[in-house]
């Protein structure tokens, strides 16, 4: 709107300026006529070839014509408007169009708050009421949780059974889906302890062997200590590695490594079109998930300093995280 207000007060601005041309050569031919007043400035100049009568000019000294006297071939009357005068009526006329310009501008800026205020109404309802359901949904996600994980222990306590054992693990998933919904909610407090990178990826990787089964791991960890929110942490890690078995595809492994102050993930996948997006929530490029896993990473990783990044090289998705030293 502000592109086209300026060029509505320019093209303004040039139809004024050539109305005041315009009177003043109006002005000139009647001066012409009767001579009187001091308006003008009067001369006699000799003529040059190219020059002609009644036709508005202008040079150094202002805007002029040239007016034929009678009996006289070689030299033309000169009536001039002072160039000093005429620059004060163009800057007249410039501050008169800023000042619309101004005016629109305030009103441009009045009339879209008010549309803007207008049309994010149902969008701040809608946010409201997602949030509303979001929080109605984990806290109503909690009981029946507790109910299984607690039965299926007392199941497992007194049965040895592959079958409760992963579907505790299966049961502690949806806890994981549902913690993930926690972030959407509110910012967390940060419980700072110290703790291993190493010994958490290993813990997620026990229980996603037991629910992922037959899928091959190549890891290569190492201690990667520091002061940290354990459960951001946790989290982290647990949804990458998630992420890289769930969209694991073909028979390669799943590899994690650890370099220096640096984790990687690499999973065989379907080709990722655009890697650089994976991190933004509800993003997805297939029909598995929910595209908040890899977005609550990135939420976690910027709180605590650390830098995430995906790319797709040769049928390999993989993702890095640089662990920040010290305190986060």
């Amino acid at each position: 709107m502000e592109v086209l207000l300026s060029a509505v007060v320019y093209l303004m601005y040039r139809s004024d300026l050539l109305e005041l041309k315009n009177s003043i050569f109006l002005e000139l031919k009647n001066y012409s006529y009767t001579l009187e007043g001091e308006r003008f400035v009067l001369d006699v100049v000799p003529l040059k070839e190219n020059d002609s009568f009644y036709e508005l000019m202008e040079d150094e000294k202002g805007l002029y014509i040239l007016v034929q006297v009678p009996g006289v071939k070689a030299d033309a009357l000169r009536i001039t408007y002072p160039a000093e005068r005429y620059e004060k009526d163009v800057a007249s006329i410039g501050k008169r169009s800023l000042l619309l310009f101004g005016i629109f501008s305030l009103f441009s800026m009045i009339l879209s708050a008010l549309f803007s205020f207008y049309a994010l109404g149902p969008l701040r309802r809608a946010l409201r009421l997602i949030e509303e359901v979001t929080r109605d949904i984990i806290h109503d996600l909690n009981t029946p949780i507790m109910t299984l994980l607690v039965n299926l222990k007392i199941l497992s306590s007194k049965y040895s059974d592959e079958e409760i054992t992963r579907a505790i693990l299966s049961v502690k998933q949806l806890q994981s889906l549902k913690e993930n919904l926690r972030p959407l909610m509110q910012e967390r407090t940060r419980a700072l302890k110290e703790i291993d990178v190493g010994e958490i990826i290993e813990d997620e990787l026990s229980d996603l062997a037991k629910i992922y089964e037959g899928v091959p791991v190549e890891k290569e960890l190492k201690v990667l200590k520091g002061k940290w929110d354990e459960e951001a942490v946790r989290r982290i890690f647990s949804n990458i590695l998630e992420n890289a078995f769930r969209h694991r595809r073909g028979s390669g492994p799943v590899r994690v490594r650890i370099e220096d102050r640096k984790v990687v993930v690499e999973n065989p996948s379907q080709q990722v079109k655009n890697p650089g997006k994976v991190f933004e929530r509800f993003y997805r490029e297939s029909d598995r998930g929910t595209g908040l896993g890899l977005s609550i990473v990135k939420k976690f990783c910027t709180e605590m300093g650390w830098r995430v990044s995906a790319r797709y090289e040769e049928g390999i998705f993989r993702v890095e995280v640089e662990v920040k030293e010290g305190e986060g």
